[in-house]
């Protein structure tokens, strides 16, 4: 039996080696850092499984992969490999969906307070023009019952500002797929239009999936609803917000700051507008980064294979389970 760690942005596999060669007795472990449909094919050709990250799972590299069975991706997202193909060839898809939660949603937290006291241009105002004077900062505003809203209420964006209640925000949220009910237990107020939002926001928490339904869904429309010049957060997918709309808003001053942990091509291209753009604090997708969420992920990923493989398939974290028709 064989698997291969086709890729992973860690460049290290002692961990996914560990725990598959103690739970799969006898199992051959491959390791690579592929990055084309042509090295899946070279390194992955003969195997039962792989374990991937961003590596590109197409149906052409797929039809091509007779022994495979299953497909873990090390993250949540699962946007490098046609789902619909693996469906069609009875591939298991699985991911590790709740492995660094808390730590996104802490991130979420930080930039926005660091926004909101002005932290980063503070910092390099005293180390880099060895000022030490207020009144440097842009006009800042107590936090204190400020409104947020969310773009999309899922468990990350959630739990943001649930660490953040005891600023006691009132929060709106624009979800079209969450019940009133559980928006309701979660302090959350539901708008009807996305624009609706920008109209209340002090803080925009835009946190959705990078699907084709919400490619450049937080637009120019958007951005020129919101009134109140909010500070702007996505750690999500950069695919879903229009970073020319962002540069553009962010020069006009609609949006005050913005807090990105992700843009829309990667790795980043540089000679984007968006970091021209005055008032951005970058982390370069780093929002899920703690050691103990970078162990879970590994550990995780390479349990799903074994529970597919030899143990119990009930325990995997599906996205495609060909099990089920």
């Amino acid at each position: 039996m064989k698997v291969v760690v086709s890729d992973c942005s860690w460049n290290n596999y002692d961990v996914e080696i560990e725990t598959l060669k103690k739970e799969i007795p006898g199992v051959e472990v491959g390791t690579a850092q592929v990055q084309t449909e042509e090295d899946i094919l070279k390194y992955c050709k003969d195997a039962d499984a792989v374990m991937s990250e961003y590596g590109p799972y197409t149906r052409k590299v797929l039809e091509q992969l007779p022994n495979l069975k299953i497909i873990s991706n090390s993250a949540m997202g699962v946007d490098n490999i046609d789902l619909d193909a693996c469906k069609d060839l009875g591939i298991a898809v699985a991911n590790v969906p709740r492995y660094c939660i808390h730590e996104v949603a802490e991130h979420i937290a930080a930039l926005v307070l660091s926004m909101l006291r002005w932290i980063p241009g503070y910092d390099k105002s005293v180390k880099d023009q060895k000022r030490w004077e207020f009144s440097d900062a842009p006009k800042l505003y107590r936090i204190e019952g400020m409104t947020v809203g969310l773009v999309g209420c899922g468990r990350i964006a959630t739990m943001a500002v649930n660490y953040l209640k005891g600023f006691n925000f009132k929060v709106y949220g624009y979800d079209p797929y969450l019940p009133k009910e559980v928006a309701e237990a979660n302090g959350i107020t539901l708008v009807d239009k996305l624009t609706d939002l920008g109209e209340v926001s002090d803080i925009v928490i835009s946190h959705i999936p990078g699907l084709p339904g919400t490619e450049k869904m937080v637009n120019a429309e958007f951005f020129n609803s919101c009134k109140k010049h909010p500070v702007f957060v996505n750690a999500a997918r950069g695919s879903s917000v229009d970073y020319d709309a962002l540069a553009d808003a962010l020069e006009k001053g609609i949006i005050s700051q913005a807090g990105l942990d992700v843009v829309d091509t990667e790795p980043a291209d540089f000679s984007h507008a968006i970091f021209k753009a005055p008032n951005v604090i970058f982390t370069p997708h780093a929002a899920f980064y703690s050691e103990t969420a970078l162990y879970e992920c590994r550990h995780d990923s390479a349990m799903n294979v074994k529970e597919y493989l030899i143990g119990d398939k009930s325990k995997v974290n599906y996205v495609v389970d060909p099990n089920k028709k």
